[in-house]
């Protein structure tokens, strides 16, 4: 079960299908760029298409670019998959 955006605030823990959906909603309502899921086997994160070309791991999802930007890989910089997912297969989960 994912948190609403509101319960991440409520309640003193949250996973990274909680705080992924809360990072994508705040990207696309503030910033209003666009961004998908991205699910690993065990695992979710977010990743965001920038207005310039960053560094770092991204993924091709529709012909754009989208950099990953994991809410939960703690002091990760932008561009930096999570060890241990790096070699896993991914789905890209698209938000409307």
């Amino acid at each position: 079960m994912v948190f609403f955006c509101e319960e991440n605030y409520y309640y003193q823990q949250n996973d990274c299908e909680d705080r992924s959906v809360l990072f994508a909603f705040l990207v696309r309502h503030l910033l209003r760029l666009d961004v998908v899921l991205v699910d690993y086997p065990g695992h979710i994160a977010t990743a965001v298409h920038f207005n310039e070309n960053l560094p770092g791991t991204a993924i091709m999802h529709n012909g754009r670019r989208y950099v990953i930007c994991d809410p939960t890989y703690i002091g990760a910089s932008i561009g930096t998959e999570m060890p241990g997912f790096a070699t896993e297969d991914q789905t890209v989960i698209p938000i409307k």
